[in-house]
């Protein structure tokens, strides 16, 4: 019998991520909201206020985002 090391499964595969993990490269950034001045986190720059419900437009992210197609549950999978 051997030991898995962290992240791999007993054929020595790589594990699938948990869900609800961040996807690789993620940065979590923390920023005031523009619209009540509360201090908001989200993911490479990307932010929703929960007490005033402000938003962020997408584009003002840090990276590009993925296409639906690079979705896995994609319906075209």
């Amino acid at each position: 019998m051997t030991q898995e090391g962290p992240g791999e499964t007993e054929s020595g595969e790589a594990a699938a991520a948990p869900a609800g993990a961040a996807p690789a490269g993620a940065e979590i950034t923390t920023t005031d909201c523009r619209q009540c001045g509360a201090q908001v986190s989200g993911l490479n720059n990307r932010y929703a206020c929960s007490y005033c419900g402000w938003v962020n437009h997408w584009a003002e992210g840090s990276n590009v985002l993925p296409s639906a197609e690079d979705d896995l549950d994609h319906p075209g999978h």
